[in-house]
């Protein structure tokens, strides 16, 4: 906690949240226990939305084994950004490595209020079309 002149301040322990983070962000975490309510996602695949479960559903459907690797994060009591490596198989069969970052709000309970991931599509890409999948070029 920090004190000042208008009151007591309590700031986010962003280290212990990514932790937390990263334990949610797998098939059997729970992801949408991070958002407030009518929180707003986007990313470079889905358009912004409230509805967190289809996020999470959709994620698990298409890398069934997801997992996340919190590689740095920063932030203050208004929202942070972390940089990640995110691995997992897509459609459970081709194993796709994506380095992406992602900045949230947070509201004063610490709920994310907003989230927006950005990444590069092309790392999947690069793997699905790759001839060592065996998908076609």
């Amino acid at each position: 906690m920090v004190c000042g002149w208008h009151g007591t301040v309590t700031l986010m322990d962003w280290s212990s949240w990514a932790e937390r983070l990263e334990a949610a962000l797998g098939p059997v975490g729970d992801f949408p226990s991070f958002f407030a309510p009518d929180a707003l996602f986007s990313d470079p695949v889905n358009a912004p939305t409230t509805d967190i479960q289809a996020i999470e559903k959709m994620t698990n459907a298409s890398f069934p084994d997801w997992r996340q690797e919190i590689t740095s994060v920063h932030g203050d009591e208004s929202g942070g950004a972390f940089e990640w490596i995110g691995r997992g198989t897509l459609g459970g069969s081709v194993p796709v490595v994506i380095h992406g970052c992602t900045t949230v709000d947070v509201n004063a309970d610490g709920l994310v209020t907003r989230w927006r991931d950005y990444f590069d599509l092309n790392e999947i890409d690069a793997r699905v079309t790759s001839p060592a999948t065996g998908a076609a070029e």
